[in-house]
C-alpha cells in the first residue's frame, strides 16, 4: 500500500468513526430516557470500536493487498468476531457503570447478544464499502497517471522518430548541396552553413519541450525553406502568410517542417512544373499548408512524418489535423494552442 492511500483511509477513519457512533446511539436516545452521560459513554465506546474495525480493515489491506477481497472480508470478520467474543466474556465479569442506577438495565439480556453481532456485521460492512470506493478512486488515480506518463513517453519516442527521420537523408542532401557550393560560390556556401547551423542547433533544443512557439517554428521552417531554395531554386515556391500577432501561440514542434518535407517527399517538380507551398493563417487559430499535387511514383500518399505528426496532436491537445486530399491539392490543417490546450 502506498503512502498516500494509507493516509486517505486513516483519514478517513477518523472522520467516519464518530459519525458512525452517532448513527448508532441515536436509537438508544430515541427508544429509551436515557442520562446524557450514558450516551456519551456509549458514543465513545462505539467510536473507540469503529476505530478498531477500520484499523483492522487497513492492516489486513496493508499485508494482503487491494486485490485479494475474498481474503480480506472473511479475514476481518474473522477478527473482529474474536475481539468480539472475548469482550463480551469480559464484559460479563465487569460491574455496570457507575452512572447506571440499580436494577436499571438499557439493553435486555436477550439482546445484548444479537444486537452487538448485527451492528457488527453492519458497521464493518459499511467500513469495507468504504475502503472499497477509496481502493477504486486511487486505482483509477494510478491509472491516470501511468497513462499520462505513457503519453509522454510515447511523446519523447515520436520526437526521437521525426528526428532520425529528418537528420540521414536531410543531411546527406545539404551536404551534398554544401560541397558544391564551396566548389562553386564561398560566399553562398557560407550564407548556407549558418543556416544550416541555425536549422540543427533548433532541432537539438527542441527537445526540451514538446510545444514551440510559434515563432520558433516557423523560424526552424523557414531555415528548412530557404536550405531547399538552394537545393530546388525555382522549381519551388513558398508563400508563407502569418501575421504577428499570432506568433506568441503554441504548435508542436516541428508541425510545419514536417508538412513542407512532405509536399517535397511526395512530389515530382522541376522549373517549368513548380511545386507550390503555400502556409497561410485562417480561422482565427489555425494554420493551413496546402500544396499543388504531382504526386512522385512509387510513395505512399501519407507519410510517416505527417501519421507521426497525426498523432502527436491527439497526446498533446485531443485535436486532429484535418487532412484535405483532392486531385489537384492536398492541403493539412493544424492548430495553433494556447496553454489551456495542453
Amino acid at each position: 500500500m502506498d503512502k498516500d492511500l494509507h493516509i486517505r483511509l486513516m483519514k478517513t477513519a477518523v472522520i467516519s468513526s464518530p459519525i458512525i457512533a452517532l448513527y448508532g446511539v441515536t436509537p438508544v436516545y430515541v427508544f429509551n430516557k436515557v442520562p446524557v452521560i450514558f450516551l456519551l459513554f456509549a458514543g465513545s465506546v462505539l467510536t473507540a470500536n469503529v476505530l478498531v474495525f477500520w484499523g483492522i480493515n487497513i492492516s489486513i489491506i496493508r499485508h494482503l493487498g487491494a486485490e485479494k477481497k475474498w481474503r480480506w472480508y472473511i479475514l476481518s470478520y474473522a477478527v473482529i468476531f474474536v475481539i468480539y467474543t472475548l469482550l463480551a466474556l469480559l464484559k460479563e465479569r465487569l460491574p455496570e457503570p457507575s452512572f447506571v442506577a440499580e436494577g436499571e438495565i438499557y439493553f435486555r439480556k436477550d439482546t445484548f447478544i444479537v444486537y452487538p453481532i448485527v451492528s457488527t456485521i453492519a458497521v464493518n460492512a459499511i467500513i469495507m464499502i468504504i475502503c472499497n470506493s477509496i481502493l477504486a478512486t486511487q486505482k483509477h488515480k494510478n491509472a491516470e497517471i501511468e497513462i499520462q506518463r505513457l503519453k509522454v513517453s510515447n511523446l519523447e519516442t515520436q520526437k526521437q522518430v521525426l528526428l532520425q527521420q529528418l537528420q540521414p537523408h536531410f543531411l546527406f542532401n545539404t551536404l551534398s548541396v554544401l560541397k558544391s557550393l564551396i566548389k562553386d560560390n564561398p560566399d553562398e556556401a557560407e550564407n548556407y552553413s549558418v543556416k544550416l547551423s541555425e536549422f540543427l542547433r533548433y532541432s537539438v533544443e527542441v527537445h526540451k519541450s514538446d510545444l514551440v512557439s510559434l515563432e520558433e517554428e516557423l523560424k526552424f521552417t523557414n531555415d528548412y525553406i530557404d536550405l531547399q531554395k538552394v537545393r530546388f531554386e525555382d522549381s519551388v515556391i513558398f508563400n508563407v502568410n502569418i501575421p504577428y500577432n499570432v506568433y506568441n501561440m503554441q504548435i508542436p514542434a516541428y508541425a510545419l517542417q514536417t508538412l513542407v518535407e512532405n509536399a517535397l517527399k511526395h512530389n515530382t517538380f522541376t522549373e517549368k512544373r513548380p511545386l507550390y507551398i503555400n502556409i497561410n493563417y485562417i480561422d482565427g487559430d489555425a494554420i493551413l499548408v496546402s500544396n499543388n499535387k504531382m504526386p512522385a511514383k512509387a510513395v505512399d500518399t501519407i507519410g510517416t512524418g505527417l501519421r507521426n505528426l497525426r498523432q502527436r496532436y491527439r497526446i498533446i491537445a485531443n485535436k486532429e489535423i484535418e487532412i484535405i486530399d483532392t486531385k489537384d491539392e492536398f492541403s493539412a490543417k493544424v492548430y495553433l494552442l494556447n496553454d489551456h490546450h495542453v
